[in-house]
């Protein structure tokens, strides 16, 4: 389900996204397009017209709404772990991760 984070959230989750994004982008494929700066939806059109141009016949199309609803937590960690030395952050991002969402009652 879709999550509206509060502003006391967000202010803690942007700068950790940064960091995050500056530690891990350059490991990205540069075919990678989804959630990334100065990356558009028309480059991805712009990048499949030309690889059909190219005479490709398949174009990979992934969607990551659900990854971390099945990533494993205790597998990612140690990952986000030899990066990031400070403890702290960690436990945050941990908690983020396995944080819910309030349903409003109707």
């Amino acid at each position: 389900m879709l999550g509206i984070p509060t502003v006391t959230v967000r202010l803690f989750q942007q700068p950790i996204a940064q960091q995050l994004t500056m530690m891990y982008d350059s490991g990205f494929s540069e075919s990678s397009y989804s959630f990334r700066s100065n990356r558009s939806a028309h480059q991805v059109v712009r990048q499949a017209c030309s690889c059909l141009n190219e005479c490709y016949t398949f174009i990979n199309e992934m969607d990551l709404a659900k990854f971390f609803d099945k990533v494993n937590h205790d597998k990612l960690m140690p990952i986000l772990s030899r990066c990031i030395v400070y403890k702290i952050l960690l436990k945050l991002i941990r908690r983020y991760l396995k944080s819910g969402i309030i349903e409003a009652e109707s």
